[in-house]
């Protein structure tokens, strides 16, 4: 009778298996490591796509043209990104060169508010503590300060206005790797998801309850953060215009940056903007931006974004918190979404081995 190959022993032991496959895996993690961003990338673009890829799978084409459903959903994600990010940052380019020109304009009554301000401050001040500070009332020093702090905000724009444009190659070559990946984890995502769950060591209820978990908290911080985020930019933005204020556009893309990370929000953008305003003396203007931004704009925050992520995915605000201030560190934008995904992910884990341990320990005794 013919013996199974299953039911043999690997001649040489499994040692020289695990030096090839830790070999292997070595040079895995060398050759991704570089396009590891627009990989991340791709996963979630092709987990919030992947419902429209069903539907044209199993409505549209009736269960046939898996490829073409991919392309198609595909597409859609590339012109999702493309078109609204090609107009934002020829918009970002030019309105950053209009904050400049309307900060030039108003620089001359900025500085008379600022000095007027800081005298009146020094007047009411004990000589002592002027005395022991060092604090001097010399207009000459207040202006050179702050014409340093305008050339440096002109010149950080004017750099972020560049590259904008110099990086055009880098994000096109991230953009071709994201569209072929994306493509592809949606053709063959499944076919993923069954290796991973073979591939397992956890009992079947752990695999399912670990799958549920990771659908669950993606899906909500994900759509959950950015739909927040998205909410909270409208409303500033709405604001912003209202009172005037130049750069729509530049102020919406830092407002929708600045709200997905966790104390710092939208009020890091419009306060600033209600001070300009108290600066070239529209003070109506600067109280209605600073009562909008603390009343209105945080207060949504407060109110949408624990219904999305906490009762969605059942994660604790700490670590949403730490893997978005983490993630950022180590991932850049990407981390906002990653970092509570993998923090997330490691506690179920470590919550599994909790009770496969437990369970061992009640058995042994």
């Amino acid at each position: 009778m013919k013996e199974s190959f299953v039911h043999k022993p690997p001649q040489g032991g499994y040692l020289p298996f695990l030096l090839v496959f830790a070999l292997l895996a070595l040079l895995g993690i060398f050759i991704t490591m570089p396009i590891i961003r627009p990989l991340m990338w791709a996963v979630i673009f092709s987990f919030i796509s992947y419902p429209l890829n069903e539907i044209l799978h199993k409505k549209v084409f009736r269960g046939k043209h898996r490829n073409l459903a991919s392309l198609v959903s595909t597409a859609c994600v590339v012109l999702l990104l493309c078109v609204p990010m090609g107009f934002i940052g020829i918009s970002l380019a030019k309105e950053a060169i209009k904050f400049i020109s309307s900060l030039s304009d108003n620089l001359e009554s900025i500085q008379q508010v600022l000095i007027s301000a800081w005298s009146g401050l020094v007047e009411k001040l004990p000589d002592h503590l002027i005395r022991y500070a060092g604090i001097k009332d010399d207009p000459a020093f207040l202006q050179d300060l702050i014409h340093r702090a305008a050339s440096y905000l002109a010149s950080s724009l004017g750099d972020f206005s560049r590259g904008l444009l110099g990086n055009a190659f880098k994000m096109g070559y991230q953009l071709f790797v994201i569209s072929v990946s994306t493509f592809y984890l949606l053709r063959d995502g499944h076919i993923v998801v069954e290796f991973l769950n073979d591939v397992l060591p956890l009992p079947k209820e752990e695999r399912t309850a670990l799958f549920d978990s990771a659908t669950r908290t993606m899906k909500s911080i994900v759509i959950g953060t950015t739909l927040t985020a998205g909410i909270q930019a409208c409303l500033g933005v709405t604001g912003w215009v209202f009172v005037g204020l130049p750069a729509p556009i530049l102020a919406g893309v830092f407002l929708f940056v600045c709200a997905m990370i966790p104390f710092v929000g939208t009020p890091f953008v419009l306060i600033p903007g209600a001070l300009y305003l108290f600066l070239i003396g529209n003070v109506k203007e600067g109280l209605i931006l600073a009562f909008w931004a603390v009343l209105v704009v945080s207060t949504i925050d407060n109110l949408i974004r624990p219904l999305f992520i906490s009762e969605g995915s059942k994660v604790h605000f700490l670590l949403v918190f730490l893997g978005v201030i983490g993630g950022i560190r180590v991932w850049g934008f990407l981390g906002v979404f990653l970092g509570p995904i993998v923090l997330s992910l490691f506690v179920f884990f470590l919550d599994c081995y909790r009770r496969i341990w437990r369970t061992k320990r009640e058995y042994s005794d």
